[in-house]
């Protein structure tokens, strides 16, 4: 049984006896596992501080055949999520993400870009909204910690396969007409035409300026294989564009969070203190 090595984001981490945890970690290249940190919680822990929530780290893991967890055998910190002790809402911010990426993603189904996805996030989460000052990167202050887990949330549905229909009527694929608002069927997946939303449950209410946001922020990548650097610089400008107050966020906001409820059957555990970054 070969050590098998890659980049993870700690999810979650229960106490499995006096020493041990049981740790689950999304990775780069092998998706979501369930792993045992012998000695984790020893005063000279191997771990030292890679194991704490919303972490980057490096890790080496034996990998077993059977049911039973994957044994953690090192965990080397390479970011941590420095937010979590000077603001409060960064913190809860970046609890749902992780939050999101354990209930929306299954055990070793592999998402790589995802993984790219959610590390650039939680970077944006943690140097958004600059304290005292202080420049922590470009980055920071190009966008708001609204306008990153807002794009993250729409990044993930659409690399798990989520993203709505916005176009066309999910039943009959009717072009959208130029009506001042458009009704979206949660059960059904994206907008529904005013012939076939009579009898349709769970349905809500999406005005123009909503649905010309969402139209801009789920709108298709060009391939950065196939991107120049100006093209690429371009694109990260107009990605980290902050959308927090644009008329339409507070509706994509509360659509987004209803439509990510419905796909897990309960509303996630962190939506409650999320507070003002959700309208």
């Amino acid at each position: 049984m070969d050590p098998i090595k890659t980049d993870a984001i700690v999810l979650r981490v229960v106490e499995f006896s006096e020493t041990s945890c049981i740790v689950t970690l999304f990775t780069r290249t092998l998706g979501k596992i369930s792993t045992i940190a012998k000695g984790a919680r020893r005063k000279k822990s191997p771990f030292e501080a890679a194991l704490d929530l919303i972490a980057i780290c490096r890790i080496v893991f034996l990998h077993k055949s059977s049911q039973s967890l994957d044994i953690l055998t090192e965990a080397k910190l390479q970011r941590r999520f420095r937010s979590s002790a000077i603001d409060l809402d960064r913190f809860y911010a970046g609890l749902y993400l992780i939050e999101l990426l354990n209930l929306m993603t299954d055990d070793a189904d592999p998402h790589e870009d995802l993984f790219d996805e959610a590390v650039s996030a939680i970077e944006l989460i943690d140097a958004a909204n600059v304290v005292n000052g202080s420049n922590e990167g470009n980055l920071g202050s190009a966008t708001s910690t609204k306008h990153a887990l807002l794009n993250f949330e729409i990044r993930l549905l659409d690399l798990l396969g989520h993203l709505p229909m916005l176009t066309n009527c999910v039943d009959c694929g009717r072009a959208k007409t130029t009506i001042s608002r458009v009704q979206f069927g949660l059960n059904r997946g994206g907008i529904i035409c005013q012939n076939c939303r009579p009898g349709k449950t769970n349905v809500v209410s999406l005005s123009s300026e909503g649905l010309e946001l969402l139209l801009k922020m789920t709108k298709n990548k060009p391939n950065p294989k196939i991107m120049g650097d100006r093209d690429i610089r371009e694109q990260v400008e107009e990605d980290l564009v902050d959308v927090s107050n644009d008329p339409g966020y507070g509706e994509v906001r509360q659509l987004i969070s209803k439509y990510i409820t419905h796909l897990i059957g309960h509303p996630p555990r962190l939506h409650q203190y999320l507070g003002n970054l959700s309208n």
